[in-house]
């Protein structure tokens, strides 16, 4: 829950990240409070209390609220106030998709969006951003307001406005001022990496990325026991009053896993490339992908099974991910795509051939990646396809299969060599690189769970 400066009552929540849920908030309100009951179609709820009765005792903390008495003076200017809905963008989501989901006319939608055009290209919009919509109350029309602007905040630090003003839409810009800091986060796996990571406060972009560094290497399904550590140092932008503006790069991170230290860095050598390194000066990148979803749970290996349709023993010849439907699903290794379509019953169906020898496949998909086409040359971590049900399945999921000489193989147990290696002069400015991070490693304290809590947040107004 969420206080904004017009005194309104916000509660918003959003699909869990990785596909983990919904959060379900419960509202009640007294009678004669009025709630926007528009729910928007990609599952963000949105909901305002448009005459609160909840206000801050005064010099108390804001935690500590109480019912108190409201004068007929306060009802009225809570009636003149503005309305305000917050949305977060999510992976595939649009600027004119969020503001049509929150209760926008198409016109305006699209006239606000073009006055934006002019200081802000809407395709930069990126997962995790929030939009700050304005509502003017307005008695005796159609339903009581009408949309009067959006705020947009973007990762360096700069809040963007699409405003109504006599002619129309008018664009402003304003600015805060960011320093950078680095985070440090430590912890104890019980269950997952994932689950851990997040209960300790790790931002989910920064595990992400820290997932596919390591993902390389380590088989999360087998290789993660309770016991095992983790620990990631990264930069961060905050503004002037502490509020975190953008997580940034991971410039170290370690899996102990079986008392075995993991340790990663983010290195950029002589020639401007960026990658990250084992303490050997290796890099963690490999010719594929173990995990070519940010999903971690195994839900079916390589191997003969009971098939689960067919209701007899098969061999499985590949690898299959418990994602849910929609996950994007990223190309394991750089290559030319061979095929792109329905595979009977493999459903939707990708093929990349990276070499010679080596093929991967990705099946049972929802759709395509905009231009996955074959002949097309893909990228390792391109978003190719999304995950899904179709062929011969039983729920969503990605099949993925490793082909050697167009045989499958199991890509849990494939061993690939190590990307570059760096050598000679690179290899000891690389060494005196890692000794400067290992040092701020050990000056930066780890934020604890109760120091997150008391945080400023980008979301407070």
């Amino acid at each position: 829950m969420s206080f904004t400066a017009s005194g309104s009552i916000r509660i918003a929540t959003v699909a869990g990240f990785l596909g983990l849920g919904l959060a379900v908030a419960v509202l009640a309100s007294r009678s004669g409070d009025t709630i926007s009951d528009r729910l928007p179609d990609n599952n963000k709820l949105s909901v305002e209390l448009i005459q609160p009765d909840w206000r801050a005792v005064e010099g108390e903390d804001r935690a500590a609220m109480t019912m108190l008495p409201r004068s007929d003076s306060e009802i009225e200017d809570d009636a003149k106030r503005p309305i305000l809905r917050t949305v977060e963008a999510e992976q595939g989501d649009t600027l004119l998709d969020l503001l049509l989901n929150a209760g926008i006319d198409k016109a305006d939608a699209n006239k606000a969006i073009d006055a934006l055009r002019t200081i802000y290209n809407p395709r930069e919009l990126r997962a995790g951003q929030e939009i700050t919509i304005t509502f003017e109350r307005v008695p005796g029309s159609i339903d009581g307001r009408i949309f009067s602007a959006f705020a947009l905040q973007t990762e360096t630090g700069r809040q963007l406005t699409a405003k109504r003003g006599g002619s129309g839409f008018v664009a402003g810009e304003a600015k805060r001022q960011i320093s950078r800091q680095v985070s440090h986060y430590a912890g104890t796996i019980k269950g997952s990496l994932f689950e851990a990571a997040l209960a300790n406060g790790v931002p989910a972009s920064v595990l992400t990325e820290m997932i596919r560094a390591f993902s390389y290497d380590v088989d999360f399904q087998r290789d993660i026991q309770s016991g095992d550590k983790f620990e990631v140092m990264f930069e961060r932008q905050v503004d002037s009053n502490g509020r975190v503006v953008h997580d940034g790069n991971i410039l170290f991170a370690s899996l102990t896993l079986s008392g075995e230290a993991m340790p990663i860095y983010r290195y950029t050598d002589s020639s401007g490339l960026v990658d990250y390194y084992n303490a050997k000066g290796e890099s963690v990148r490999k010719a594929l992908l173990r995990t070519p979803v940010d999903g971690v749970r195994i839900s079916s290996g390589f191997g003969m099974r009971m098939h689960p349709i067919l209701g007899f023993s098969k061999m499985h010849k590949g690898v299959d991910f418990a994602v849910v439907s929609g996950t994007p699903v990223m190309a394991a290794g750089a290559g030319i795509v061979e095929y792109a379509g329905y595979n009977g019953s493999y459903g939707n169906y990708v093929r990349i051939k990276h070499d010679s020898e080596h093929s991967t496949a990705y099946a049972h998909l929802s759709r395509l990646a905009l231009g996955t086409r074959v002949g097309k040359h893909v990228g390792q971590g391109q978003i190719i396809a999304y995950s899904g049900a179709t062929g011969r399945a039983t729920g969503p999921h990605l099949h993925y299969e490793v082909l050697v000489h167009q045989t499958q193989v199991n890509p849990m147990s494939v061993k690939f060599q190590s990307g570059n290696k760096l050598a000679a002069k690179e290899l000891a400015r690389f060494v005196a690189t890692t000794k400067q991070t290992a040092g701020l490693v050990a000056q930066t304290p780890i934020t604890s769970r109760v120091a997150l809590a008391n945080k400023p947040s980008s979301k407070d107004n």
